[in-house]
């Protein structure tokens, strides 16, 4: 589970791809767990813990995307810079 006290920026894509994972895991499960519920408080209570699974993967997947467009973004400056210093000793 992802740690709130750890930074973003500390999580290597792989730490954020299986949050992301085991969050999309928990969602499926809840919903199951809805779909078998027969009891209304019981059905009350699922509704609700799927929405907050669901909210949370949502979460995570948007945070994902930003950080692989920041990622991405990062990484395309480096090249950019790695390509013009290239260019300005060998032109």
């Amino acid at each position: 589970m992802m740690s709130f006290k750890k930074k973003e920026k500390d999580y290597s894509r792989d730490d954020m791809l299986e949050n992301l994972r085991l969050a999309h895991k928990e969602w499926r499960d809840k919903e199951s767990f809805f779909e078998t519920a027969t009891d209304p408080d019981l059905i009350d209570y699922a509704i609700y813990d799927m929405e907050a699974s669901k909210l949370k993967y949502i979460y995570l997947l948007k945070k994902m995307k930003e950080w692989d467009k920041e990622a991405g973004a990062v990484l395309q400056q480096e090249l950019e810079e790695k390509n013009n210093k290239n260019i300005s000793t060998h032109g």
